[in-house]
């Protein structure tokens, strides 16, 4: 959209209840409708973090806020045409609820299950090279997959080597080991939620 997005911590009354914050607009005077949340979306993204997004329906969309609570909590803004994009820190994936506002009046509330499945690693294989060397690779299925870490258990050499996981899913690493080295080699990774996912190959 080409346009930047920011996140406000939420507010509090005296009465515990969360509010917009005000940013001018509003009506002036005007006839002033309800504001409506008419999407609501989410998205995983790296580290314990979720990208929430949508649209809201109003006379004066630039003046609106949307509120979430639950397992994410903070406001996103809204633009001149009422879209709003945030980026949520998340402990603990969960149900969140989401009310617009632009200052004078609110929207009802909406709901959305934010989730998060473990991850799983497929194509993993070992490669032999020159010197001794062999390349263990594969790919990495997840919400949020760029940044995790793949680790190997097997033989002397193998056991503890690590490779993180590029953008497109992909990892490998390459080791120099002893002279006949062979076995049993398992890749485990873990999601940014302590879900594991592993596979197994031999070389």
């Amino acid at each position: 959209m080409g346009v930047v997005f920011a996140v406000l911590l939420c507010s509090s009354s005296a009465s515990g209840q969360t509010r917009i914050p005000p940013r001018g607009g509003g009506g002036g005077g005007q006839l002033n409708n309800p504001p409506a949340l008419l999407s609501l979306n989410a998205v995983q993204v790296s580290g314990q973090r979720y990208r929430i997004f949508g649209y809201v329906g109003d006379e004066t969309p630039a003046s609106c806020g949307v509120v979430i609570t639950g397992a994410a909590n903070g406001v996103a803004l809204c633009n001149q045409q009422g879209y709003f994009d945030a980026i949520f820190n998340v402990t603990t994936p969960g149900d969140i609820f989401a009310v617009a506002g632009d200052g004078q009046s609110q929207s009802g509330m909406s709901t959305l299950t934010l989730t998060n499945a473990a991850p799983s690693v497929g194509g993993f294989i070992a490669v032999a090279g020159s010197g001794n060397t062999w390349t263990f690779s594969g790919t990495v299925g997840d919400e949020a997959r760029s940044g995790l870490t793949v680790t190997l258990s097997g033989p002397a050499g193998v056991e503890g080597a690590s490779a993180s996981v590029l953008p497109g899913g992909t990892w490998s690493v390459t080791l120099t080991l002893a002279p006949g080295t062979s076995g049993n080699v398992t890749a485990t990774v873990t999601d940014w939620y302590g879900l594991t996912g592993a596979a197994y190959t031999a070389f």
